[in-house]
């Protein structure tokens, strides 16, 4: 009798380990099915129709990728964090609300990336003149004010002109 109960439970280890395994390589792999996994918000049942296409597709999943990308770079460098993350919000209604197909979603994946890096430009170039009129101020010689901006970032971009 102990000895079947053991057998049991060593069939029920081996089970469970394989169960694991297979479940970590679904995960892994995403599953068998080909769906894409977006970066900017869960693939669940409760999904907008241009969702779905994200979360269907591989291109447009990678499209979503490079956004959050876009997105994290231009929101690090925004001096009004309260109007970007409105402005997000309202982009992001409007493609749910308008986009039903894929080219709709391309399209606007593509504009908002332009967007968020022409924003993320202009508040690099922003940071750079306000660091720069800074230094200005402090009186520093050149070249405390040199190896400031080196620390700071590319000193060719930087350079006290």
């Amino acid at each position: 009798m102990a000895r079947s109960g053991k057998l049991k439970s060593k069939l029920f280890n081996v089970r469970r380990a394989a169960g694991t395994t297979t479940l970590a390589l679904l995960m892994l792999g995403g599953g068998f099915s080909g769906t894409a996994q977006a970066a900017s918000f869960h693939c669940g049942k409760k999904v907008s129709s241009s969702e779905k296409l994200v979360c269907n597709d591989p291109e447009l999943s990678s499209l979503d990728d490079k956004l959050a990308i876009s997105y994290k770079r231009a929101k690090d460098v925004t001096p009004d964090t309260a109007a970007f993350e409105d402005d997000h919000i309202k982009q992001w209604q409007w493609r749910q609300h308008n986009c039903k197909d894929k080219t709709c979603v391309v399209n606007w994946y593509n504009r908002r990336i332009s967007e968020l890096d022409a924003d993320f430009d202009q508040g690099t170039a922003n940071q750079v003149t306000v660091l720069k009129a800074s230094l200005a101020e402090q009186n520093l010689a050149p070249p405390a004010q040199a190896a400031v901006l080196r620390m700071k970032g590319d000193a060719g971009s930087l350079s006290m002109q």
